[in-house]
């Protein structure tokens, strides 16, 4: 069974609170960043009121006991009064046969007399005919129903379909809580910066541990941009390294690097600089660089990454050209 992230107490206990009162929504709104654990509440609350025996005391009260029928059912990932509604592939969305399939599911009677649920995530995946599906089941819900929409972009949503659910934000959390969760996930190893993974992730505590993984492609990043920046590397090249290391986070780094360029360059102070382990190197590419040509770069590096994670039809490729020619023509500007 899932565990409630310490980050989420506050939240949990506010919910439980709700349905001990049997004052539950029909439908849930779970909005924040990635890697704030969304879909984990989501799950969690699924098994905590569909077990049958749920624990009475401590911090988890209110959780599944995990040794019920119903808790066998959900470990085995069968349990018939649960669906999960997510795109068939990556990047795909998710159709209106799914949520078709979701409205003959609150048809039928729950197995167990308990509750009906349905999680969708990502909602934002939804397509135009799926949203108005949807929404014609959220105006008339079925008794003994909820329907969880967990959303990274909820403005991304039809608000209509937002002003019929009740919304969980998932904010920052706690910067002690996090730190310690993450701490023990990575077996405390002094390998790793806690504070800047954090930092770097927007304290998104599973964002921060799976870019624990990607931080010798960070490196790599920061080595070509300082190439760049000598003016002795060809652009397209180096654009050509960057597109081989995976794309959305090389941009989601460019921009961390660029804004605390732009942090220095007006400030002169080094204490606001997310990237504390390039310190030295951002402090000198924002003197190498007019302001001017910063907030050109930032511009550029953003619409890219819209782009990019928007699923339109563009060459990536091309993108990270555009950027490196940018970067290498200030550079040159700057020492002539």
């Amino acid at each position: 069974m899932n565990t409630i992230l310490p980050w989420h107490n506050v939240l949990w206990q506010k919910i439980m609170q709700r349905w001990q009162k049997n004052c539950l929504p029909h439908a849930l709104l779970l909005c924040g960043p990635t890697g704030m654990g969304k879909g984990v509440f989501a799950q969690c609350l699924a098994e905590a009121l569909l077990c049958e025996t749920p624990l009475k005391t401590g911090e988890e009260s209110g959780s599944a006991c995990g040794h019920c029928k119903p808790c066998h059912l959900l470990q085995a990932k069968t349990h018939p009064d649960l669906l999960q509604i997510q795109p068939a592939d990556v990047g795909k969305q998710i159709s209106i046969d799914q949520i078709r399939h979701l409205i003959q599911f609150c048809v039928l009677t729950a197995h167990y007399g308990r509750y009906q649920i349905i999680i969708i995530k990502p909602a934002e995946a939804m397509n135009r005919n799926a949203s108005n599906s949807l929404l014609k089941l959220l105006e008339e819900p079925p008794p003994k129903t909820l329907i969880m929409l967990v959303s990274h972009q909820p403005m991304a949503l039809m608000a209509t379909i937002r002003s019929r659910c009740q919304r969980l934000d998932f904010t920052r959390s706690e910067s002690a809580v996090a730190q310690t969760w993450l701490h023990n996930q990575l077996n405390n190893s002094p390998t790793y910066d806690i504070r800047l993974l954090l930092n770097l992730s927007s304290q998104a505590p599973f964002a921060a541990l799976a870019l624990a993984n990607d931080m010798t492609k960070r490196r790599e990043l920061f080595d070509s941009l300082a190439a760049l920046s000598s003016g002795k590397n060809d652009p397209v090249h180096i654009a050509e390294g960057w597109s081989q290391l995976e794309v959305v986070p090389i941009l989601q780094w460019m921009l961390s690097g660029t804004r605390d360029m732009i942090r220095y360059a007006m400030t002169a102070q080094t204490h606001y600089l997310v990237n504390h382990d390039y310190q030295e190197m951002l402090q000198r590419f924002a003197r190498q660089f007019d302001l001017h040509s910063l907030f050109k770069l930032l511009d550029l590096q953003t619409e890219a990454y819209q782009l990019v994670t928007s699923k339109a039809n563009v060459k990536a490729q091309g993108l990270l050209e555009s950027i490196a020619i940018a970067w290498f023509k200030s550079a040159i500007r700057r020492r002539k």
